[in-house]
Parts: structure tokens; C-alpha cells; sequence
């Protein structure tokens, strides 16, 4: 339905037969603000697998756009959603479960319905058929037009970091997936040496006891991990209230972890 030229269909997603397909490196599992136009012409897994990689060589995984709604279909097990951005136009699809899906996040997906509103989407890439789409984990409606100046930042600013990162040498086995960042980059270390941990919080104690606490309690609902779940959780290992709000500021600013039905919620991004 798009009028965007949707440039690159790279035959079928399957894995060879015979051949293992290696998980991902967890720097591959962050979350990446891109365009339409970035996810049109992002470069297809020459193996004929489900890799995924922007121009500059970023993997593709989890992602964020921003756009309208120029197009809805509603069926009673799936909901797919045109989106456009300037840039180019692509379809969203998410999985309803009726009667296993909160009424707050029913809510959220419902008043995304309309065209001609300004949505905010996280989800993975997929292709079927040469056709990419966005699989969403989270769909809402933007709460001022500013979010969508703010994310073209966000794309501008994380292109910007990966190259710099790239040029120095550290870009490679270091957060390749986005640079560090969709946000500020006041959490990361200073001196980036080939020994600084990198495992979910960037090497951070509290970051990495959040990170956990979240995908502990995580799995066991569709609505995130509420705040003073976290706090209640981390408290015995001496973390006060004011630590784990910092690190769950830092983890989504970071691009770990996002916020589901409201600002007191959230999941990981993988």
C-alpha cells in the first residue's frame, strides 16, 4: 500500500539446513532509533538468514520509530498499522491475545487506531515474502509532537556516536549495536578500555542488579516491572530508592530497557 520504493528484498529468512545459528551478542540486542527509510534500506543477511544490518553496519534488532498513522486493520487476533515518517512507510503488526492482555495495554494499542496520529513503536524487524514490518512489543501515541523532533535526534545523535566509536577503534565488540546511546551518554565510563565490562548495565553494579531484578520479574507479565518492585527487591543489597531510579533513567536512556503502560513500568528490550 506504501508509495516508498521498498528497495533490497533478500529472498528467505531460514537458516541453511545443516548449519547452527550462532545467538546474538548481547551489544546486538539493543534498542536502535531509526527511520523508515534506514529499516527500507538496511542491508539483508547475505547467508539468506534473519540478519538485518543498517547501512553503516549496525545489526538490526530491537528498534524505535516514530511516525503517523496513515492506515489501520484491526482483526480479531492481529492489528497491523501503516506508519510513516517522511522518510518512507512501513507496516506494524502485534499479536492480540484477548483476555490474556491488560486493559492498559489494550488501552494504549486501541488509541493508536486512528490515521493521522503521531505513534510511538518498539519491535523487532522481520520479512516475509522480500517485505519487512515492524513485529511490536509496545505501541502508543506520541504525548507531543516534540517526541518526534526528539527522535530524529535520537537517530542523528546515535549514527553520530557509532561512527565516532568506529573511527577511534573502540566501535567494534563495544556497544556496536548503537553506539551507546538513544539518549544522554552520561552513564557510560569515561576511559574505554578493551577490559571494561560490558554486560547489561555497561559495567555498572546498580545498573547490572536493576537489569537483573527487571528480567527476573519480567517474564512474569506483559505490563513491565513496576518501580517499587525493583526498589523493594534491591533494598536487602543495600540499594536505596534514589540509586535504582538513576539506573532505570540510565538503563533506557541506553536503549536496555523501555517504559509499557506508564512511566512506572518497564521491560527489557531483547
Amino acid at each position: 500500500m506504501s508509495g516508498y520504493d521498498n528497495q533490497g528484498g533478500f529472498g528467505s529468512q531460514g537458516t541453511p539446513q545443516g548449519q547452527t545459528k550462532a545467538r546474538r551478542n548481547y551489544d546486538e540486542q539493543t534498542l536502535i532509533p531509526v527511520t523508515m527509510k534506514q529499516i527500507i534500506t538496511a542491508d539483508g543477511d547475505p547467508t539468506g538468514g534473519n540478519d538485518i544490518s543498517l547501512k553503516d553496519g549496525r545489526a538490526l534488532y530491537m528498534v524505535k520509530i516514530v511516525g503517523c498513522v496513515r492506515n489501520h486493520e484491526q482483526k480479531s487476533t492481529n492489528l497491523t498499522i501503516e506508519v510513516e515518517d517522511g522518510t518512507g512507510l512501513i507496516e506494524v503488526k502485534t499479536w492480540m491475545n484477548e483476555g490474556d492482555d491488560c486493559s492498559a495495554v489494550a488501552n494504549l494499542r486501541q488509541e493508536c487506531c486512528q490515521d493521522h496520529v503521531f505513534i510511538r513503536v518498539i519491535g523487532q524487524i522481520k520479512e516475509f515474502d522480500g517485505k519487512r514490518h515492524i513485529q511490536a512489543t509496545d505501541i502508543r501515541l506520541l504525548g507531543t509532537k516534540n517526541e518526534l523532533t526528539y527522535h530524529f535526534l535520537e537517530v542523528a545523535y546515535s549514527f553520530d556516536k557509532y561512527q565516532k566509536r568506529k573511527e577511534s577503534g573502540m566501535g567494534v565488540g563495544m556497544g556496536v549495536g548503537m553506539g551507546y546511546g538513544i539518549g544522554n551518554m552520561a552513564s557510560m565510563p569515561k576511559t574505554m578500555g578493551a577490559n571494561v565490562s560490558m554486560n547489561q548495565g555497561g559495567g555498572n553494579s546498580v545498573n547490572d542488579a536493576v537489569s537483573s531484578s527487571i528480567r527476573k520479574f519480567g517474564s512474569e507479565n506483559d505490563t513491565g516491572v513496576n518501580i517499587s518492585m525493583i526498589i523493594e527487591d534491591l533494598a536487602p543489597q543495600g540499594y536505596s530508592a534514589g540509586e535504582v531510579r538513576t539506573a532505570l533513567n540510565n538503563l533506557s536512556n541506553e536503549g536496555h530497557i523501555y517504559s509499557t503502560i506508564d512511566e512506572d513500568h518497564f521491560h527489557f528490550a531483547e
